[in-house]
C-alpha cells in the first residue's frame, strides 16, 4: 500500500518528462499606454448576431442566478437581463487625456484615467465609475449600492479584435455574472 502513492508519483513524473510540451501560446506584444490609445480609438462592433450576444449574457445570467435562493431566483434573473443590454457597437476616445466610453451611442463615460467619477444613471442612481489602463488593456470598474461590474477590454495581438469580459458581483449573488463579447472595426 506504501507503494502506490511512490509509484504514482514516478509514473507522473515520467510522462511529464516524455510527453512533449504544447506549444507556448500566443501573447498579444506588450504596448505603450500611447499605441493602446491608438488601437483602441474608434467605434468597435459586435461580432455576432444580436441574438447570440444576448445569449451568451443570457447563459451568464443563468450560471449567476442557480445558486441564489429559489425564492429570489426569477427577480434577480429579471434585474440582470433588464440591465445587461446587448452594446452592438462601442465607441472609445482619449480627448484631452481623457478615457470616453459610449455604449450604443445611448451611455457615455468620460473620466480621467484612474480617477473616480460619478454619474447618476437613470433608475439606478449614483454610481461610481472609474476607468484607467492596466497590464496592456483597458479597464472600467462601476461601483453602486447594489454591487460592482468591471469590464475589460482586451486587444488580440494584432490589434484587430477586442474582447469585452464583463463582471458583475452583489452582496446577494454568490456567483459572480460573467461573460465575454467580441468586438471588430469596421474599415
Amino acid at each position: 500500500m506504501r507503494r502506490l502513492p511512490v509509484v504514482l508519483a514516478l509514473v507522473l513524473c515520467a510522462l511529464a518528462v516524455a510527453l512533449p510540451a504544447s506549444a507556448p501560446a500566443q501573447t498579444a506584444p506588450v504596448r505603450t499606454e500611447d499605441e493602446l490609445r491608438r488601437l483602441y480609438t474608434g467605434a468597435w462592433y459586435l461580432t455576432v448576431s444580436r441574438t447570440s450576444a444576448r445569449a451568451t449574457i443570457d447563459r451568464a445570467i443563468e450560471r449567476c442566478v442557480m445558486d441564489m435562493n429559489y425564492f429570489v431566483q426569477n427577480l434577480a434573473r429579471e434585474q440582470l437581463q433588464g440591465n445587461t443590454p446587448v452594446n452592438e457597437r462601442l465607441d472609445i476616445g482619449f480627448p484631452d487625456g481623457n478615457i470616453w466610453v459610449s455604449f450604443d451611442q445611448r451611455y457615455e463615460y468620460t473620466t480621467a484615467p484612474g480617477i473616480v467619477t460619478t454619474f447618476d444613471i437613470e433608475g439606478s442612481g449614483n454610481v461610481d465609475i472609474r476607468q484607467y489602463f492596466r497590464d496592456g488593456h483597458l479597464e472600467q470598474y462601476f461601483d453602486a449600492s447594489l454591487g460592482e461590474r468591471w469590464s475589460v477590454y482586451e486587444l488580440d495581438a494584432a490589434g484587430t479584435t477586442m474582447t469585452v469580459t464583463a463582471t458583475q458581483q452583489g452582496p446577494m449573488m454568490p456567483t459572480p455574472m460573467t461573460f465575454t463579447l467580441s468586438y471588430r472595426q469596421r474599415p
